[in-house]
């Protein structure tokens, strides 16, 4: 009989998860309204309508094996207080493993290669996302994601044709893909914890945009230099390759 895995946010990656996991799980997904409800009932799906005012759906959708929560802050009025009825609900001791999609944004904006074990302090993070940690530390995995590209996301295109300042920083991207696969291999081997996840080579921002430019066939953005200090702020996502995953796509400079 196949498990339950629940899907809280089925937007960009939550889809691509959802797709991922239907031949093996019976998936549930909610939405925040019912505008995609008949088409993914139609793929297979179980759709779910959920947002701050709409809780109903809750006891459905908790009634799993699986909870995969993924919900960007800034589309909430407030964030925090529903993450807190997710994770006060009755039914959350009883799953099997909780994931929650956190950001490496937690970390602060100074030169330095961070790994899981960096003690963040309050003040020197993004501060909606180390509250919305605070709140999800009941999870058993937490995936601290790099900026997440691939599929139809193509860093540098939003700046196609566009004035950018450069300060040519590195930068710390990680994969769709990538994403999907470690929460595979989270449930394969029965892992818990913090996990930074983001592809272990840091190319220069420009030179990925322009590498993109000529690949996809969009305009260059416009680079305007700056004498502006370059901060290469890292993010290691080694720590879950300590436990066997390996990156399919270690290279930004590489992403399809």
């Amino acid at each position: 009989m196949k498990k339950t895995f629940s899907i809280l946010g089925t937007g960009w990656l939550g889809y691509a998860l959802a797709c991922s996991l239907k031949e093996d799980y019976n998936v549930k997904v909610s939405i925040k309204d019912d505008t995609r409800f008949d088409s993914l009932k139609h793929e297979g799906f179980n759709p779910y309508v959920l947002n701050e005012k709409q809780l109903d759906s809750l006891d459905s959708l908790l009634d799993c094996d699986f909870l995969f929560i993924n919900y960007p802050p800034s589309k909430f009025e407030d964030y925090l207080l529903f993450l807190q009825k997710i994770y006060t609900h009755s039914k959350i001791t009883n799953i099997q493993k909780i994931f929650f999609i956190s950001s490496t944004s937690i970390y602060p904006s100074f030169e330095e290669s961070f790994t899981e074990e960096y003690k963040i302090k309050k003040e020197d993070s993004k501060l909606i996302v180390f509250e919305a940690e605070q709140v999800a530390k009941r999870s058993h995995v937490i995936f601290r994601c790099s900026g997440l590209m691939g599929n139809d996301r193509i860093a540098g295109k939003y700046f196609s044709g566009k004035v950018l300042k450069s300060s040519n920083k590195k930068i710390n991207h990680v994969h769709l893909d990538d994403v999907i696969r470690a929460t595979i291999f989270a449930i394969k081997n029965d892992i818990e914890g913090i996990y930074n996840l983001c592809s272990n080579t840091h190319p220069l921002r420009d030179d990925l945009y322009e590498s993109n430019a000529k690949k996809y066939n969009f305009e260059k953005p416009i680079l305007e230099y700056t004498n502006k200090k370059v901060l290469n702020r890292i993010i290691d996502g080694s720590r879950i390759e300590s436990l066997g995953f390996r990156y399919k796509y270690q290279n930004p400079m590489q992403y399809d």
